[in-house]
């Protein structure tokens, strides 16, 4: 039978989860990621795996990868020297943008700058109308004319988008064969092909961030492929798409804005497989990390999916100060709390957490790798809820003397608060963030918080679920096993698929649905043949939505489409489809306005082969602890004596109340004194508060 691995880079540790059913083993690995070049942490995890588990990756066929290369790429300003091609008066769509203010209230208020300058963007004569009639033939000497001007300026990627495009591509084809003839080892992004859909500034821009990331993700690429078969690892290298499926390694070269975040969406996979199997239909997904925390709604075993995504925040995880990039992504809430999140106190005497971050290097002060300012994981480690000799499975070793001299410098003296209290200041504050955005984030849903179950996972997600779930107002909570290391687990049971949309404007008045099965056939078509050739086509399952709006609104809503042919819906049947959806988000309907498809969209995947179900249940059911540690209680108000277990000591059947601390290599989860804890039939800790 075939193992299957799957390497998470994050912004501080690299994960990797190699499951071989043959011998119904997962072998679990995490270490500090190598900024300069991800791919040695990956090199270097390998090795460690190689020791004990030769025989796992000798059966290899599938190494399932996600990594942050194309969001660090256009955060800090390193990829490609992009030219972009445009029709004859649309040079300046970057830097327009929708002329809308993000923050009213800031009088010196900046957006991102364009990715690509304004010498190299040129422009082309020629105009296509919003039906693909086509108004002005291409001028192929302007064409050939603009191509020289950004071979002049030393462009190493080009992005052609042109008016319209989505409706009639034949000109931007031109132009690429133009390129091609002039250019041939010049890379190039058509609009057509990365996201053929209305929206001029949007298309060009997530165009240009596909152009301005290509070589960068070709590069990278290129030299994981190396390092893994230096390392003899074979099997088919696949990566982590954005949207929650994987794809092939040439599928991420061509469209390397797929997967800008496919660290982030793995996660959630995870969460949503162990949901699914504990029969949660409502689940918060809720992976904290060193750097970041990211949650998502789960339902029915689900991670709902987006398009309003941006990316290089000029103030960070501030709506509309970024680039959109609007590719189906996972519906991820991000705030800067993480780990690594940095402490400190404000002009105005308070403490602030985040959502700057120590990174993976120099670290948390703790860390003794040369850091100085206290971080999350100082004051964990501080309060008792860390074991520095255990950090790592021991691998790891953290430095209480050097955490306790980074809070007591920059927080506790200069507040005239003892280190105890001072650390619990920053694991409250950094706990109230994450659930005061949590709560915003349900409700936008439309969903209230305590019907949730917190599905807890990442290096730190266990150590603040509970505290974050009290003030959440969450009265259960579900930790898988292997939480540490959950997104590269979630990369295991990850479904490979792909995503496209077709702009489609129809008038549900018309009734002519029929017009839609024709557009839905060639998407299932452009769907397969973008699949990896080991992929059987008869084995892939369909999705199908569409974007719907009110006649003359300006935003629209995702409504699942049915099975079958659409030819035997009615305009009465479309409409009770869009109202379920708009009602839920809006509280209310209009019937007395006209309807319309805007978008066609369609996801094609193949379930994944793997099964997780029982990595977690070889434990006892009377299991004794391993001894106790003191540690801060909130409802207390002080240290108490929490009784310590190890996780993998405890099997299905397991019962205890808090408090309690569950100790694994990758992650340690706290019980409140107010909880009770079990295991589930699938090794997860099943977390009850006393609300």
């Amino acid at each position: 039978m075939a193992a299957t691995l799957g390497s998470d880079i994050g912004g501080t540790f690299t994960d990797f989860a190699l499951v071989d059913p043959e011998e119904g083993t997962v072998a679990i690995h995490k270490r500090l990621t190598t900024s300069e070049d991800p791919s040695l942490a990956v090199a270097d995890g390998l090795r460690i795996l190689s020791v004990d588990h030769a025989d796992s990756l000798a059966r290899l066929t599938t190494h399932i990868h996600g990594t942050t290369l194309v969001t660090n790429a256009v955060i800090e300003r390193k990829g490609a020297r992009t030219g972009l091609i445009t029709t004859e008066g649309f040079r300046d769509i970057l830097a327009i943008g929708r002329e809308k203010r993000y923050d009213g209230w800031d009088l010196k208020i900046t957006f991102p700058e364009p990715l690509v300058e304004r010498p190299a963007r040129v422009e082309v004569k020629e105009r296509v109308h919003a039906s693909g009639r086509i108004l002005t033939p291409l001028d192929r000497e302007s064409v050939r004319e603009s191509v020289h001007e950004l071979l002049r300026q030393g462009v190493e990627s080009i992005a052609i988008c042109l008016l319209h495009a989505y409706r009639n591509p034949m000109h931007e084809r031109a132009v690429e064969a133009v390129v091609k003839a002039l250019a041939p080892d010049i890379p190039v992004s058509l609009s057509c092909e990365v996201l053929p859909n209305i929206g001029e500034f949007e298309r060009t821009s997530t165009t240009v961030v596909n152009a301005y990331t290509k070589p960068a993700a070709n590069r990278y690429l290129t030299r994981l492929e190396e390092r893994l078969a230096e390392n003899r690892i074979k099997g088919e290298l696949l990566l982590m798409l954005s949207s929650g499926g994987i794809n092939s390694a040439e599928t991420a070269r061509a469209f390397p804005v797929q997967i800008i975040e496919s660290g982030p969406a793995a996660g959630a996979l995870g969460a949503a497989h162990y949901a699914r199997i504990a029969g949660l239909d409502k689940v918060l997904s809720f992976d904290m990390g060193g750097t970041t925390a990211k949650m998502c709604i789960v339902q029915d075993g689900r991670v709902s999916k987006t398009t309003d995504f941006e990316v290089a925040h000029v103030h960070r995880f501030k709506k509309g100060s970024g680039i959109p990039v609007k590719v189906p992504v996972l519906d991820l809430m991000e705030i800067g709390a993480g780990g690594g999140s940095i402490a400190r106190i404000t002009d105005v005497g308070t403490v602030q957490v985040g959502p700057e971050s120590a990174g993976a290097d120099p670290g948390p002060a703790c860390y003794g790798a040369g850091g100085e300012r206290p971080t999350v994981s100082d004051a964990d480690l501080l309060l008792g809820y860390l074991d520095g000799d255990h950090f790592l499975g021991g691998d790891m070793g953290l430095d209480a003397l050097a955490a306790e001299q980074a809070v007591r410098t920059f927080i506790a003296d200069p507040l005239g608060l003892d280190v105890a209290e001072a650390a619990y200041g920053i694991h409250g504050i950094v706990n109230e963030n994450m659930a005061s955005a949590a709560k915003v984030y349900v409700t936008e849903h439309g969903e209230d918080p305590a019907q949730y179950t917190l599905v807890a996972f990442g290096g730190a997600g266990p150590v603040h679920a509970y505290d974050m779930a009290r003030r959440l107002g969450v009265l259960r909570l579900l930790i898988p096993p292997r939480a540490g290391v959950a997104s590269a687990l979630g990369m295991v049971v990850a479904p490979i698929s792909y995503d496209t949309v077709r702009t489609h404007r129809l008038d549900i008045a018309s009734g002519d649905f029929a017009l839609l099965d024709t557009v839905f056939a060639e998407m299932a078509s452009e769907c397969a043949e973008r699949m990896p050739k080991s992929v059987d086509r008869a084995s892939l399952d369909f999705e199908r939505s569409a974007d719907m709006r009110y006649v003359g609104q300006g935003y629209a809503v995702s409504v699942a489409m049915p099975d079958g042919s659409l030819a035997n819906e009615t305009s009465v049947s479309m409409r009770e489809r869009f109202d379920a959806v708009y009602r839920k988000l809006y509280g209310r309907t209009y019937d007395d306005l006209g309807l319309e498809f805007v978008d066609l969209r369609m996801t094609a995947s193949r379930p994944a082969e793997t099964n997780l179900a029982s990595i977690g249940t070889s434990g006892a059911a009377d299991a004794e602890p391993d001894g106790k540690r003191e540690a801060y209680c909130p409802l207390a108000g002080e240290f108490v004596a929490h009784d310590v277990y190890d996780r993998a000591a405890l099997g299905p059947g397991f019962s205890v109340s808090g408090p309690v601390i569950v100790q694994e290599d990758e992650s340690t989860t706290i019980v409140g004194s107010d909880g009770q804890l079990t295991i589930d039939d699938h090794g997860s800790l099943l977390i009850e508060r006393i609300g």
